[in-house]
């Protein structure tokens, strides 16, 4: 007489076996994430875009610097 599979695996019957379904439905998730999206200031959009291009003449400035003190050297 053979064995049954649940004597050859422990786990496989009673409170040890857990499954996971997901279920996802991709209308349902687009339409939440377009409809929570809060619209951006115009000010706080330029403020970044100011300070986004302050930093980047710095590092061009800084790069300049670097440049000629490594050629007076």
């Amino acid at each position: 007489m053979q064995p049954s599979l649940s004597q050859d695996v422990p786990g496989l019957e009673g409170p040890d076996y857990v499954a996971l379904v997901i279920e996802w439905n991709d209308d349902d998730a687009a339409a939440t994430l377009v409809g929570s999206e809060v619209p951006e200031p115009s000010r706080a959009r330029t403020t970044r875009t100011i300070v986004a291009v302050l930093g980047a003449l710095g590092a061009l400035l800084l790069a300049a610097w670097g440049l000629r003190r490594l050629r007076a050297a």
